[in-house]
């Protein structure tokens, strides 16, 4: 569709617009499946610290309890991202998942720093019970497994976010598991917190991927996958273009980047038209389907954004 601009006689902007393909990952996406069976665990792991008197075992139903809070919201920000755009949300509501992304990668810190607070605070107690630690931590590690794999999706933060809750608790359980067969060998029971802190840190590794991403969205940067000089260069090569400014690429979510830029052309150059579909051809291999491009010859000065 081309249209011209009223403030420029010579202008034309061009949108191309593509369909938003949402990940498709069944009717609940596994949510609600994940929230249930973790809550299950949490009772077995509850009871077994109790019972087996385990910290670490303690400490992994504590980082479940906040699992099944980020996994709810995660899950809610998933549903809520579908909704159609409005007059006033004009980009629809696909950044909620990178809002929920974050605040479950805050919340994994916090739970880390809680769990080691904890740990440092019980170095020393009662042996546990070595084979109620080893069940409770193997029955969990294997859910856990099972459920994070159906989480893999590098490309969502809320899934992201929600796949590095499981995975710290497979890893949890595994540390419980190691813990069970050193008290079970040499009866040493720091090891309890040992686990706890590895856990912790574990925890605080994994979010920190989260929040990096998702803060590069909510700044609007540049994906890090998108080469923005090679772009512009391709871009500049186009038969007819004599320069490329005032060049933003940005994500609203996880979903496809967009593109809008302005676009100098020589007085020789082909009709606007032919030069804007050689330019979407420039950006398609990259993964940019929705692009605005403005179109400006040699004459024409305006103001540029300060950004």
């Amino acid at each position: 569709m081309a249209r011209r601009n009223p403030h420029h006689a010579k202008t034309e902007e061009v949108v191309a617009t593509a369909e938003h393909h949402h990940h498709s990952h069944g009717p609940a996406n596994g949510f609600g499946r994940a929230i249930a069976v973790t809550v299950v665990l949490i009772v077995a792991k509850a009871l077994g610290a109790w019972w087996g008197h385990s910290l670490a075992l303690g400490a992994d139903a504590a980082h479940s309890l906040g699992d099944v809070g980020a996994l709810g919201l995660a899950w809610y920000a998933d549903r809520q991202r579908r909704r159609p755009p409005t007059a006033h949300f004009t980009f629809g509501w696909g950044r909620l998942e990178v809002l929920a992304g974050l605040a479950n990668a805050l919340l994994l810190w916090v739970m880390a720093g809680a769990l080691g607070w904890d740990a440092l605070q019980h170095w020393r107690q009662p042996a546990a019970n070595a084979g109620i630690m080893a069940v409770a931590a193997g029955v969990s590690l294997i859910a856990n497994g099972v459920l994070a794999w159906g989480f893999r999706d590098p490309q969502d933060f809320n899934r992201r976010s929600a796949l590095w809750h499981l995975a710290t608790d497979s890893a949890g359980s595994l540390g419980v598991l190691l813990a069970a067969a050193v008290l079970w060998r040499t009866g040493w029971s720091p090891v309890n917190a040992v686990v706890t802190l590895v856990i912790a840190v574990l925890m605080v590794w994994g979010g920190w991927g989260v929040v990096r991403d998702t803060v590069r969205v909510l700044l609007e940067a540049a994906p890090a996958s998108i080469p923005l000089a090679q772009i512009e260069a391709q871009m500049a090569a186009v038969p007819g273009v004599d320069a490329v400014h005032d060049l933003h690429v940005w994500t609203v979510s996880s979903e496809a980047p967009a593109l809008a830029c302005h676009v100098t052309l020589t007085a020789a150059a082909p009709p606007p038209q032919d030069v804007l579909c050689q330019l979407h051809e420039v950006l398609v291999p990259y993964g940019i389907t929705h692009s605005t491009i403005q179109v400006e010859t040699g004459d024409e000065a305006h103001p540029e954004p300060p950004w």
